[in-house]
């Protein structure tokens, strides 16, 4: 029972740490607006009495609910986050780190990719290659569906480093902005902690890159079928069979 409810943990958790992290961020920001109970007049009043009639575990649960809903609407996939890293030029600068694929996954799928065209008569070229491979890095979503119904204790092994990837990268992006509010309130050397939030974010990028490994070695090691490469192998079978000549033997009657 453990085991089917991790996976509903782990997806549960980015969202609310998400919620908790910008709810924070407000309440250092605006916080001392706020009204307290006492001063409390009309709508703000309203939603203090209304703690009380439902309770303390009525409300903390109410709110916790909240802070998982604009954590869920805040939460970027890794496409977006890259994409918005990409505007900034941050990938040039050190564009292995920055990477969802390792070299040795590129490497490895761009072999395996290369075993498409082994049968064709002319020689395939590199662009080729590489087209092949990022279509098949594009069919990741579709593969992780395939281990699901087929392969279900590899499929989990991937969740476990994507759900961890999601998380430091969302954790990691946005509490960015957290360290220098707290500056501006605080102290000067608490900008030192958008360090931390780089570091967590780099540590996402490797959990991402390690879930898209399991990927690949799925891929590589033909557990699942790529559905573009069975394409490209079918098209050396079209033109094998379209190249057969049939020869008519005269009769010996």
């Amino acid at each position: 029972m453990l085991t089917s409810l991790l996976p509903g943990f782990r997806h549960l958790r980015t969202p609310f740490a998400l919620g908790v992290l910008c709810a924070f961020q407000l309440w250092i920001l605006i916080g001392e607006y706020v009204p307290s109970r006492s001063e409390a007049q009309g709508f703000i009043e309203r939603i203090y009495a209304l703690g009380d009639v439902a309770g303390r575990a009525a409300a903390t649960a109410a709110i916790s609910f909240l802070l998982y809903l604009v954590g869920d609407i805040m939460r970027l996939s890794s496409n977006q986050m890259m994409s918005i890293l990409t505007r900034l030029r941050l990938p040039k600068i050190a564009p292995h780190r920055f990477s969802t694929l390792s070299a040795q996954s590129r490497y490895g799928l761009n072999e395996f990719a290369a075993n498409a065209f082994t049968k064709r008569a002319d020689s395939s070229s590199t662009d080729d290659v590489s087209t092949l491979a990022q279509k098949m890095v594009m069919e990741f979503t579709e593969i992780r569906m395939r281990l699901i119904a087929n392969h279900l204790d590899v499929y989990l092994e991937h969740d476990r480093y994507d759900a961890e990837a999601d998380f430091r990268m969302n954790v990691g992006f946005y509490s960015v902005p957290l360290w220098p509010i707290i500056a501006w309130y605080w102290t000067p050397w608490m900008l030192l902690g958008v360090l931390a939030s780089m570091v967590l974010f780099l540590n996402g990028l490797r959990a991402r890159r390690d879930a898209n490994e399991i990927l690949v070695q799925a891929i590589v090691s033909r557990i699942v079928e790529s559905r573009f490469y069975t394409e490209e192998s079918d098209r050396d079978f079209d033109q094998s069979v379209s190249n057969v000549s049939i020869t008519r033997r005269p009769s010996t009657r």
